[in-house]
């Protein structure tokens, strides 16, 4: 489950929601050298998506949901029950 530095880089990228091309500017290496690098989180995480690489990132501390995030999350109503 251990990752490279240059994986772990990667993982925080997506995690934050960043596109293929993003990342590649951003670590100024290839658009296919950064699929190839999702490629091999996936392998060694074995995992298929994208978003289990953000929520396992998230997990292990990598990154932080915005607080904003968690206060606007939508809460559950209750329903009461009425007699007639």
């Amino acid at each position: 489950m251990h990752l490279s530095e240059k994986e772990k880089e990667v993982a925080i990228l997506v995690a934050e929601g960043m596109k293929d091309v993003e990342i590649a500017q951003t670590l100024f290496i290839s658009r296919r050298r950064v699929g190839e690098i999702i490629f091999s989180i996936k392998d060694k995480w074995e995992i298929a998506s994208r978003v289990q690489i953000g929520i396992l990132a998230c997990h292990l501390g990598w990154i932080c949901p915005p607080v904003d995030a968690l206060s606007a999350a939508p809460r559950r109503r209750e329903r009461r029950l009425t007699h007639a």
